[in-house]
């Protein structure tokens, strides 16, 4: 399960970062002390745990986490007992009281891993039946609804709250992320490259200093996905 941990106190993330390694299905990719500083990673990765304080001075987790447009599963971290009937509201899976230790710690994370086992099985059972008209999308734009075929889509760009998608004419301009469009489209057609851009696999032409060309445009290969980018594309050379 792939993690993160958010607290303005360092010592708090220490125990964290301790406690995380000795659980084996617990991946901890990151730990932030300012709660914007996790946006990029919560946005390019697969992230599906946060272990999240409340009280910071930049902003509180409450309102973090509501800021999100698809928020992982979180577990919140605090002195404070008097936020607890909230947090459940909000869907919290665990409330953590500090200081905690280790044996509730893992009963938290092993709920957490129900829950996400759970919703896995969910999920496949739903893909199964959706799969035979998984071929195109349907995107808002403005006041209407529009049907964007997938073999029509060259890439994609993320700009913040809203994305663009490049189909050979004009772009088509919606509101969303990122990660959200990412999770509807088939991993053997597209693929993230950057953290604002997925490209359509089929509709590239030619790489060059870490440059893909698809047409005019040129888009970059971000740090962050060079390996499997290139994985794909060694697969694919003579």
């Amino acid at each position: 399960m792939n993690c993160i941990a958010i607290d303005d106190e360092p010592l708090a993330l220490d125990v964290i970062i301790e406690f995380c390694k000795e659980i084996n299905f617990l991946n901890l990719m990151g730990t932030f002390t300012n709660p914007f500083d996790a946006v990029e990673l919560l946005n390019s990765q697969n992230i599906e745990l946060v272990f999240l304080d409340i009280h910071m001075p930049q902003i509180t987790g409450i309102d973090f986490l509501r800021s999100l447009y698809h928020p992982p599963m979180i577990i919140f971290t605090t002195a404070y007992k008097e936020y607890a009937p909230l947090g459940f509201e909000i869907n919290a899976v665990d409330y953590l009281i500090k200081p905690f230790a280790f044996d509730r710690f893992v009963k938290s994370v092993n709920k957490a891993d129900m829950l996400l086992k759970l919703n896995n099985l969910q999920s496949n059972t739903c893909d199964n039946r959706s799969r035979v008209i998984s071929d195109f999308l349907m995107i808002k734009i403005e006041y209407n609804t529009k049907r964007v075929d997938l073999d029509d889509i060259l890439f994609i760009e993320g700009m913040k709250d809203y994305i663009k998608l490049y189909t050979g004419t004009r772009p088509l301009l919606t509101k969303t992320t990122l990660k959200n469009i990412n999770e509807k489209l088939p991993a053997d057609r597209f693929l993230r490259v950057h953290k604002s851009f997925i490209v359509s696999l089929s509709k590239i032409e030619s790489i060059e200093n870490n440059r893909i060309r698809i047409g005019e445009h040129r888009i970059p290969v971000g740090e962050l996905f060079k390996s499997q980018f290139y994985s794909i594309v060694n697969q694919n050379l003579i």
